[in-house]
């Protein structure tokens, strides 16, 4: 039981909609008190203003000769001069009083408060004539024509409205704290579940299974954003396992047959040795194959410098049309003496910050490509539109289906790898790329026939 209750504190969900909850209800305290306070407050400022408005109108018609007598007579009930909920009192100058007698009150001015209490037409009348009323009053009191005037009001009307009110918050308040609770205990439920779904995914996904997805049906809110950010990152974690586990593969595939044939290569002149023969072709075969090795492990380590961003510190201010010049002026003699043609096509060339030289070697291994894959008198073609640069041919192509997989490291299409080459070139142009946040696209020229590989730099920077 406790290692659950504990559970359930942990949710961070369930403790945010608890403590808004908390912070609810304190609000919903101070707000009721506040209220009752300006209640209270407009309340007796209403009476008071009452109670002014009518001393000021018994006085002004005192002064306009009307008698205490006739003025008194719209206030009696049963009781001469007196009503449930207001009195008014008279004492002359000469020390009569007209209406009950106050005598607590004759002696003051302003407003007063008094408890409940006993009144009486004459201060001398016994007990049992007397009237008895269970409620406060608010009087006021002050000098008019011939005497002194006292004007009461009832207060058991406020009084009953005002001890009502503690109970009305009370029950209102815990209606609200019980709305609001329950609210927030299944808003931060939902939540919760949501969040526990993502924890678990991640502990499947910590275990190693890559496959697992939180999926959401929606991206309703931050968390829907969250989960989809979590499976992408997920699916690219996946594919880079993948990608270094098909990596292992082909370097054990393209290394082991190079290898075998270096070792035949050093037997051969192992023997020659020992037969007291010098072997000299036998050794620069044996060194060529060294080299070639060594090219790919070169070439592997080149990829790795470049992913890891290093070279970023190097970037500056590049025109696309100056960059392609710089390589059409490079390669142009070399693609044009294997029997290929060359051209150059630029179209609102803009700018880029980037590596030239990483750009260079980029564009170098598209060439290289082309002239490996492509048959003689094909067409190459090196161009530059806006901010896109790029590469294409109308030699044999490569199948749709193999775009994504032939830019990666040691990735080749011909199986038997008995062609030259590591199926690194693509590898590192992708690399390249990526470091310049550029889209390597893969395409068929608008002929049909060929590949096209162009860079897509974002957002492009024009002059």
């Amino acid at each position: 039981m406790t290692n659950s209750l504990k559970h359930l504190w942990q949710m961070s969900a369930l403790r945010q909609a608890f403590a808004l909850t908390l912070v609810f209800l304190g609000g919903l305290v101070a707000t009721g008190f506040l209220a009752d306070v300006s209640i209270r407050a407009n309340l007796n400022q209403t009476i008071d203003n009452d109670l002014l408005t009518k001393f000021n109108q018994i006085k002004a018609d005192l002064a306009k000769g009307i008698s205490y007598q006739s003025i008194a007579g719209s206030y009696q009930s049963e009781s001469e001069h007196f009503s449930v909920d207001e009195f008014v009192s008279f004492k002359s100058d000469s020390g009569r009083i007209y209406g009950y007698s106050i005598p607590d009150v004759y002696g003051q001015t302003g407003f007063v408060n008094l408890a409940p209490y006993y009144f009486h037409e004459e201060e001398g009348e016994e007990a049992e004539d007397h009237v008895e009323t269970e409620t406060s009053w608010r009087v006021y009191v002050g000098t008019v024509l011939g005497g002194t005037l006292a004007v009461g009001s009832s207060l058991r009307a406020s009084n009953q409205l005002l001890n009502t009110l503690p109970y009305a918050f009370l029950f209102s308040g815990g209606v609200m704290m019980f709305i609001t609770l329950s609210g927030g205990l299944w808003f931060g439920w939902r939540t919760q579940r949501r969040l526990s779904k993502i924890t678990n995914a991640l502990d499947q996904i910590a275990a190693g299974d890559l496959a697992t997805r939180i999926a959401p049906s929606s991206c309703r809110d931050d968390l829907d954003i969250l989960s989809v950010k979590l499976d992408e990152t997920t699916q690219r974690l996946s594919t880079t396992l993948q990608q270094v586990r098909d990596l292992s593969v082909n370097i054990a595939h393209d290394l082991k047959t190079p290898l075998t044939r270096l070792r035949a290569q050093l037997e051969q002149t192992q023997e020659q040795n020992q037969k007291g023969v010098s072997d000299a072709e036998g050794v620069a075969g044996a060194l060529k194959k060294t080299d070639n090795l060594l090219e790919v492990f070169d070439a592997l380590l080149r990829i790795s410098r470049v992913q890891s961003g290093e070279r970023k510190k190097q970037f500056q201010h590049i025109q696309l049309a100056d960059l392609i010049h710089n390589v059409a002026e490079i390669y142009q003699a070399v693609v044009e003496e294997t029997g290929r043609s060359f051209s150059v096509e630029i179209e609102e060339a803009g700018s880029i910050s980037g590596d030239q030289v990483l750009l260079v070697q980029a564009l170098a291994n598209l060439i290289e490509n082309a002239l490996r894959h492509t048959p003689i008198k094909a067409k190459v073609t090196l161009f530059v539109s806006r901010n896109t640069i790029g590469l294409r041919d109308n030699g044999p192509g490569i199948p749709e289906a193999y775009y994504p997989r032939v830019v990666e490291p040691m990735y080749r299409m011909e199986q038997s790898r008995s062609t030259p080459g590591a199926g690194l070139g693509l590898a590192l142009v992708k690399a390249i790329a990526d470091l310049h946040q550029a889209e390597l696209v893969l395409s068929s020229p608008a002929s049909g026939k060929g590949l096209s590989i162009q860079f897509v730099f974002h957002p492009p920077i024009n002059e």
